[in-house]
């Protein structure tokens, strides 16, 4: 799999006898000439499309597309989900960022429930009786 439509303006594109990933983003593809071989991730169907179909596809749908026949050629429209530049270009690398939150959160919240047993403990101490002020230490 050599050809990547995954472009941010989109447009038309010739595929010759290669598959092409659609990336994450999600837009429309129009299928102009040929007819085109559609495989979606979490999708347990290949779909065929044919001159003059459009399929939708959603955020992180990660479609790749290839000519349905052998050494035949397509040529296809991609028409990507309208995105600022920099929301695109920072697309990837937010999730991996949200991924490290989530995980620093899961940390986090681990050591507070072991600071809080420790308090309890320590809390359960003091209300027996064992604190220094009540053995006669402090007068």
């Amino acid at each position: 799999m050599n050809a990547q439509l995954q472009l941010f303006h989109g447009g038309t594109f010739r595929l010759r006898s290669d598959a092409a990933r659609l990336g994450r983003l999600g837009g429309e593809l129009t299928v102009l000439d040929g007819r085109v071989w559609l495989t979606r991730a979490n999708d347990l169907g290949d779909h065929f499309v044919e001159p003059g179909e459009r399929v939708r596809l959603a955020v992180d749908d990660n479609a790749v597309i290839e000519p349905a026949r052998a050494g035949a050629s397509v040529t296809v429209r991609w028409n990507p989900r309208r995105q600022s530049f920099v929301g695109a270009v920072l697309a990837e690398p937010l999730r991996g960022v949200a991924f490290l939150a989530g995980r620093l959160a899961t940390g986090f919240a681990a050591l507070a429930r072991s600071a809080a047993a420790s308090a309890c403990r320590a809390q359960g101490c003091i209300s027996a009786g064992d604190s220094m002020a009540s053995s006669g230490a402090l007068k």
